[in-house]
């Protein structure tokens, strides 16, 4: 029986569907970690957080917690940070128009990503990257991170404003199980207005994150 209560979180609803390693969990905290990704996520309190992985050899590190978040970027620990707003939606159903990618395109799919071609060929070798064409050209792809999320999600410039992303993230929602979640970085205005506009809700938690390597 579960210990800890997810409530409205979808990346520990995700992470408790999959099979990571249980760090440390009780009424009130849980740590977790992802073997594939490297990471680690931690929710709860910050006293048990801290005490429990503070002198662990973490490279990155997901959590709600502001206070842990505080702790680890007044020390320095970690090089990089990001803030990012969570949101979640409900399931839909139907035969995705979905298509893979060629191994040829990973490494473009990494490079306007900002992701590492190993993470990228991970999620490909998940069958979880998808891509939307124009004449045998990619325009927009869209993925399933690692941890359950939507994304990476990427429209080419020219094609922008043309409802590209909001097509092909509507059909990845027909395919994905639930929890359907995904996490914006808190000053991405332009994500966050599309993704209300098109029934997505936002939750109150900010999802901090630290690494010292880019994914």
């Amino acid at each position: 029986m579960r210990k800890f209560n997810a409530r409205n979180m979808p990346h520990i609803k995700a992470t408790l569907k999959a099979s990571n390693k249980i760090i440390y969990e009780d009424d009130e905290t849980l740590i977790v970690y992802n073997k594939k990704a490297n990471i680690y996520i931690a929710e709860g309190s910050a006293d048990t957080i801290l005490d429990k992985i503070k002198k662990l050899g973490i490279e990155r590190l997901e959590t709600s917690n502001k206070e842990v978040f505080d702790y680890f970027y007044a020390i320095k620990k970690f090089k990089y940070h990001q803030i990012c707003l969570q949101c979640y939606h409900a399931a839909s159903s139907g035969k995705a128009n979905l298509e893979s990618p060629l191994q040829k395109e990973i490494s473009w799919i990494a490079k306007t990503s900002g992701s590492t071609i190993k993470y990228i060929t991970a999620i490909y070798k998940n069958n979880e990257l998808f891509v939307s064409r124009e004449k045998g050209k990619i325009v927009s792809y869209i993925g399933i991170h690692i941890d359950g999320s939507i994304g990476p999600l990427y429209t080419r410039p020219k094609y922008r404003r043309q409802g590209y992303a909001t097509r092909i993230e509507e059909e990845l929602l027909k395919i994905k199980k639930e929890p359907i979640f995904l996490q914006i970085l808190e000053d991405n205005k332009v994500s966050i207005a599309m993704h209300k506009k098109n029934g997505w809700k936002f939750n109150r938690y900010k999802i901090y994150w630290l690494f010292n390597e880019v994914f």
